[in-house]
């Protein structure tokens, strides 16, 4: 396993040396390092007690092979050991895969993005522990992006969101992108006159239950819908508007025609783990892309059919500029 984590450290490193990608080698290589000089201490203790099986004819050595004489147990040519010599190498594969995937998207961060803080060892033993039992592309590249996102802001994933991701499945994922449409400022907006089944028909009911025992959603029962009691306002041109968070970089204004005295959505809400998951799925999305999917959503509820114009704002360059206006 140690050589597949280090080939993947140095064939990336070689091509995309970056301050992400160098935090990354550094804590894989330390790792090596720390690891060679315990199975070395290891290693001549295990030479003793061999020895000892030896002299008590417990053991024999023979072809080069240590062999115990007791039905010889742990025989790697027995049908055991080539299961969990195989079950070996497939972790191996994925754990490669895994960081493989987190060096590609660590280099393709800029060096200002990237704290100099080293991340915690107990972390990176954790997210190896479980990335090497993930086996399906998708949640390979989820995993990855969630040792990108620590290495570029240390302590930004706890140890339950950790734990929670090892327990999502493919479907899991592939039913959470498929909420994204619908997913804005932490909250899964819904139409209250309609059930979760129904406000989210292209999700099968079992997988959005399932979402809630993972603890991504909080619930999706009636008594679980929220309405927004007063947007927070933004100004333009003298006048103010409603607005929307998106993420730190994104929000929507509102531009509801005159009629309009206030505007209440309704939404279910996600836990500090499905917003981490959020944050993360966001990375695979061109935010004009993810907004003209959200505001086509919420033209379907009846909180937004007076509203005329939808209208993204981004933070570019450093300051907040409109980059794109939907009309109804």
């Amino acid at each position: 396993m140690e050589q597949e984590i280090i080939k993947a450290a140095t064939g990336v490193a070689t091509t995309a040396a970056n301050k992400g990608v160098g935090k990354l080698t550094e804590i894989v290589f330390s790792k090596k390092l720390r690891q060679q000089r315990r199975l070395d201490h290891l290693s001549s203790i295990q030479d003793q007690k061999d020895a000892e099986l030896i002299q008590k004819s417990l053991a024999e050595f023979r072809e080069e092979k240590f062999i115990l004489i007791e039905d010889q147990i742990g025989n790697p040519c027995s049908p055991l050991g080539l299961i969990l010599s195989q079950n070996h190498q497939n972790q191996s594969k994925n754990l490669s895969k895994c960081l493989s995937k987190a060096y590609e998207h660590l280099s393709k961060k800029s060096d200002e993005e990237i704290s100099d803080e080293q991340i915690s060892v107990t972390f990176f033993n954790k997210w190896m522990n479980y990335g090497k039992e993930v086996s399906e592309e998708e949640l390979q590249d989820l995993w990855g992006k969630i040792l990108n996102e620590e290495i570029t802001t240390p302590s930004s994933i706890n140890y339950l969101v950790l734990n929670t991701f090892s327990l999502m499945s493919k479907k899991h994922l592939e039913a959470f992108n498929d909420l994204l449409p619908f997913i804005c400022d932490g909250n899964l907006y819904c139409n209250n006159t309609l059930s979760a089944e129904e406000n989210y028909s292209h999700v099968p009911p079992s997988i959005l239950s399932e979402l809630i025992d993972l603890n991504i959603i909080k619930g999706l029962h009636p008594e679980n819908i929220f309405f927004k009691k007063e947007l927070p306002k933004v100004t333009y041109d003298d006048k103010s508007f409603p607005s929307i968070y998106i993420n730190k970089t994104n929000f929507i204004v509102l531009r509801p025609n005159e009629n309009v005295k206030e505007i209440q959505p309704n939404f279910f809400l996600l836990t500090t783990v499905g917003q981490k998951l959020f944050e993360i799925a966001m990375s695979n999305y061109e935010i004009d892309d993810y907004f003209a999917k959200l505001i086509n959503n919420f033209k379907l509820f009846p909180e937004f059919k007076l509203i005329e114009a939808f209208e993204l704002v981004s933070l570019i360059d450093n300051e907040w500029q409109s980059k794109l206006i939907i009309q109804r």
